[in-house]
């Protein structure tokens, strides 16, 4: 809890000073105010849980690599939830909310990503390791700058690895992407009618809608990435100054571009994130 500094009002303890060194007390006792911090490690951390970006494992046919191998696809989502939890952490401590964490909550994430990110799973370590500190101490808000401070490197070595995961899907979707309009310009191509042309070409067309919509969300999502590694290095840059007017204003600029980097996420008409496109068998 924070601190009451009231002994430098001690020569006023008599008569109508009284008063005023009560509220004074008060506003000495009271936590800082953290609200936008809170704010934006919210909209981050919903921003950060996109997991219908990550492609399943499948082929389009015998002869052709997978589009994501498994390890790939449980790295993301690894990577994805320890990004998330930690931002949780980050919110709490920023409501002024006890952290209490006994153990390490991301001890069984860093080695779904060891496999393929080996700097990704040595952030996590280190996030985890850190979450463990402050819960063991029951962090609360007057150990956010130090929470802000201490994770800012591993923070941003997260967000790196899972950009890198990402971005390495990306040509294996576009060779199946490619794959899947060759394969229905064949099929096109033998069929004997014009009915049948059509309905192939409206298929085609249907699933090259779905790897477009894939391919804009991986892109959007890059840029969600990118705005949170800026938010968080927003905060550990004006670490000192988070309860001043103009750091709140930057903060809430940064909370406001990352919700509409989180809002361009291709979504279907029930709001939920694109699915994974079937492809050719």
């Amino acid at each position: 809890m924070p601190e009451c500094h009231l002994g430098r009002f001690g020569p006023m303890m008599g008569g109508k000073a009284l008063p005023w060194l009560l509220l004074a007390g008060l506003a000495a006792c009271s936590p800082p105010d953290y609200t936008p911090v809170r704010d934006w490690a919210g909209v981050a951390e919903a921003a950060a849980h996109y997991p219908e970006l990550t492609p399943a494992p499948r082929q389009t046919t015998a002869r052709q690599a997978p589009i994501a191998q498994p390890d790939q696809a449980e790295a993301m989502l690894a990577m994805q939830q320890a990004l998330g939890m930690y931002l949780n952490a980050l919110g709490t401590l920023a409501a002024d909310g006890l952290l209490m964490l006994r153990e390490d909550p991301l001890r069984d994430l860093a080695p779904r990503v060891a496999p393929v990110n080996e700097a990704g799973a040595r952030a996590i370590e280190k996030l985890g390791a850190l979450l463990r500190q402050r819960g063991r101490e029951l962090a609360r808000a007057p150990q956010l700058r130090a929470m802000i401070r201490d994770s800012d490197e591993a923070l941003q070595g997260l967000i790196q690895a899972l950009s890198e995961t990402v971005s390495g899907v990306m040509p294996a979707e576009d060779a199946a992407r490619q794959a899947s309009a060759a394969h229905y310009a064949r099929l096109m191509r033998d069929a004997h009618d014009a009915p049948t042309r059509a309905i192939l070409a409206e298929i085609s067309a249907m699933r090259d809608e779905a790897f477009a919509n894939r391919a804009a969300a991986r892109a959007n999502y890059l840029a969600v990435l990118g705005d949170i590694a800026a938010g968080h290095k927003l905060l550990a840059e004006r670490l000192r100054h988070l309860t001043q007017e103009e750091t709140q204003r930057q903060i809430r600029a940064a909370e406001a571009s990352l919700r509409r980097a989180a809002t361009a996420l291709p979504r279907d008409r029930l709001g939920l994130a694109v699915p994974q496109a079937s492809t050719p068998q």
